[in-house]
């Protein structure tokens, strides 16, 4: 989406418009009602009023947007802005305390190097003022207080800045995550088999009974859903499959844009997307192409790439009823949501024998989680004692597998649960044993027997980004743990609705 934005800029302003929708109603409240309930929270001491949170979530709001973030909905919207509002007058307050000053004129070049303002790398004041007619405008924001936000956002900027001045990242914290990313590891794994579990389980009639009533609203007691869709294709030409590199790119980006241009016009007309989308196709003469209703595991055959299809569809909803252009092997897909169908709750004896599998599973996994409690304490205290491990495995009833060795990001495509093994690989000392890794068929503890030295290329590029991104972690963890800290004061009290989400509760 955000790739989206910076190449077509007045998108975004379409973004702006649907997400100053979701905030017009709350933003409108009349100051007057601030006479019944003048305080919503409390900062250093100081009364904050529903007017001054309600400027702080419209600069939220537009935050939100400008940093190209995908557009949350419902009740979570609510809580997300509550919360961006209350992070933001905690830090003006910082502000305020430190004496932060930023020119007028670096709020000016500030938003002269907005992406949505540039045309051919440079800013184009025409886009500007597109921008304020099209959105500022017609949500009754004024350029002084788009101004005033984004003077904000640049002192809030100083206040990180001095926040997370002394946060460092020293080379050895960088030689350690590259070394225990990259290099190569041998492990010996040790598996239970749910199987083994299963086999021992008994589930009474009256236990299928009660689980298919207690559970009336599982997925699995459903027919499937089914989703309708409506689509239009734009296929690569022929002459493609003779070009290579920069011209195979530009040939590709230029239907791209064409399918994205069409994807943005669709999708203008949120309340009426379908038909909308039917007749821009018409007016472009474009094929349209409707779909049967279908579940997600059997999509159309006939459509190329039927799954990357059905993903595409059902990861679409009524409210926002039109996909971005997804590729395919032989063009680029743009999708709109027909209808829904929601699945039937099927009938018990059509069913038992699946609830009875899942009791079984879940009672098996039941037994051998507390088993696997035991074996991992038997088997840290065996190898503290210098046994061997591959003994120690056979001996507790383990199956015992000996993958090649194996860069922990990049782990053996055919491994089960190969990405959580990676993941658990770069965690691990030498000669230390895993917690156990619950699977699909049952679970797994991993035995680091030695991990080499990094064979990579590139290695000062990568450690280069791996500095950044955990520097980047670190001072975003930080400021995370700052706000909560600083709302814990006294004098400070978040509004209602932020009182009642741990992340400012006590602990």
């Amino acid at each position: 989406m955000l790739k989206i934005l910076r190449t077509h800029s007045w998108l975004l302003i379409i973004v702006l418009a649907a997400i100053g929708i979701s905030f017009l109603l709350f933003f409108n409240i009349p100051a007057l009602s601030g006479l019944k309930n003048p305080s919503v929270a409390k900062i250093a001491g100081n009364n904050v009023s529903l007017e001054t949170f309600r400027l702080a979530r419209q600069a939220s709001s537009i935050e939100m947007a400008l940093s190209g973030s995908r557009q949350p909905y419902g009740e979570n919207l609510q809580l997300i802005l509550d919360q961006m509002a209350w992070t933001r007058l905690i830090f003006l307050q910082a502000a305020k305390e430190l004496h932060c000053i930023v020119p007028e004129e670096e709020v000016v070049r500030f938003i002269q190097q907005l992406p949505f303002l540039q045309k051919e790398g440079k800013y184009d004041a025409s886009l500007y003022k597109h921008f304020v007619s099209s959105f500022l405008t017609p949500q009754g924001i004024s350029e002084e207080r788009f101004l005033q936000v984004m003077h904000e956002e640049l002192v809030i900027g100083k206040v990180k800045k001095a926040l997370v001045a002394p946060i460092e990242v020293i080379p050895k914290e960088v030689d350690e995550i590259y070394a225990m990313t990259f290099g190569p590891v041998r492990i010996v794994l040790l598996r239970m088999n749910l199987e083994d579990f299963k086999k021992n389980i008994q589930i009474q009639p009256g236990e299928i009974e009660k689980e298919y009533k207690s559970h009336p609203k599982d997925p699995d007691y459903y027919t499937p859903e089914k989703r309708k869709a409506g689509f239009v294709f734009f296929p690569f030409p022929a002459e493609l499959q003779n070009l290579k590199g920069k011209e195979l790119e530009e040939a590709k980006r230029k239907i791209l844009e064409e399918a994205e241009d069409f994807a943005i016009e669709a999708s203008r007309q949120v309340e009426n997307s379908a038909a909308n989308f039917e007749r821009l196709a018409k007016e472009k003469n474009l094929s349209y192409q409707l779909t049967e209703p279908f579940s997600a595991d059997k999509p159309p055959s006939a459509i190329v790439e039927p799954e990357k299809f059905s993903k595409t569809v059902f990861g679409l909803s009524l409210d926002k009823a039109v996909s971005e252009p997804v590729e395919t092997s032989k063009g680029y897909y743009v999708v709109v949501l027909l209808n829904v169908e929601k699945g039937s709750l099927r009938p018990f004896d059509e069913i038992k024998s699946t609830i009875e599998e899942k009791l079984k599973r879940k009672k098996a996994f039941e037994a051998l989680f507390q088993k696997s409690t035991q074996i991992e304490k038997d088997l840290n205290r065996s190898l503290k004692e210098g046994k061997d491990i591959e003994q120690l495995a056979k001996a507790e009833g383990l199956s015992v597998e000996k993958p090649p060795a194996f860069v922990p990001i990049d782990p053996p495509k055919d491994l089960e649960a190969g990405n959580e093994i990676g993941f658990l690989c770069q965690l691990l000392e030498p000669k230390r044993l895993s917690h156990f890794l619950p699977t699909m068929n049952g679970g797994v503890f991993i035995y680091l027997e030695n991990r080499s030295a990094p064979e990579m290329p590139n290695e000062l590029e990568i450690k280069d980004r791996l500095e950044k991104d955990l520097l980047m972690s670190r001072r975003q963890a930080f400021l995370e743990e700052w706000v909560m800290t600083r709302s814990k004061l006294p004098g400070y009290m978040p509004p209602s609705s932020l009182l009642q989400r741990p992340t400012l509760q006590d602990n």
